[in-house]
């Protein structure tokens, strides 16, 4: 018992300032807010991604799929502002980041603007969803180890439930990435055959 007290004393001196490269002190509560808004407003952007991508796609399962884990991405919104409140911090960002999206050349981009038929975007759009995804992944993954040891275990249950959503829709890509391609393959198998 007198161990754990010591053990808590320690955490709580360890929390209740950190300093910051430019030697400003810095609370636990101000960091940890940092590092949930900066998972929140990943998830912001992915709220807006994701209704464009339910839009464009011609595939059912694939637009269902999206659906529900736009569902999901609200939920994730709201349990980051939740913890946001729950450890001190105020506003919530509304920031959106920018997502890691390989980015194609002027050049390239004009290729892909003549050259990709609809189905070659929708594949595209499926990569660039798997992407996300998996840097997803690393970010609550680095987060929850962020929060443990910084002595905020409460948030890590809340945290693991994002990471096993975004880990699902990134299997599901995974797993479904072969019937996506044979579904879009007679589309982008005549355009080869046209330009030859």
């Amino acid at each position: 018992m007198v161990r754990n007290k010591a053990n808590k004393s320690k955490q709580t001196k360890r929390r209740r300032s950190v300093s910051s490269r430019k030697g400003k002190e810095i609370t636990s509560s101000e960091k940890i807010t940092l590092y949930l808004n900066e998972a929140l407003s990943m998830e912001n952007a992915a709220v807006e991604r994701l209704k464009l991508r339910i839009k464009q796609t011609k595939i059912e399962s694939v637009k269902q799929r999206l659906q529900l884990h736009l569902e999901e991405t609200r939920e994730q919104q709201n349990r980051l502002k939740q913890l946001i409140s729950d450890v001190g911090g105020k506003n919530p960002t509304k920031d959106k980041a920018q997502l890691p999206i390989p980015w194609a050349t002027k050049t390239m981009a004009k290729m892909i603007g003549r050259m990709m038929t609809s189905a070659e975007l929708e594949l595209k759009g499926t990569k660039e969803d798997a992407v996300i995804e998996n840097a997803e992944i690393v970010l609550y993954d680095m987060l929850m180890q962020l929060v443990e040891r910084m002595g905020i275990t409460n948030t890590i249950s809340v945290l693991n439930q994002s990471l096993s959503e975004e880990k699902a829709m990134a299997e599901w890509i995974r797993t479904n990435a072969p019937d996506v391609l044979m579904q879009l393959w007679p589309e982008i198998e005549e355009s080869i055959t046209k330009r030859e």
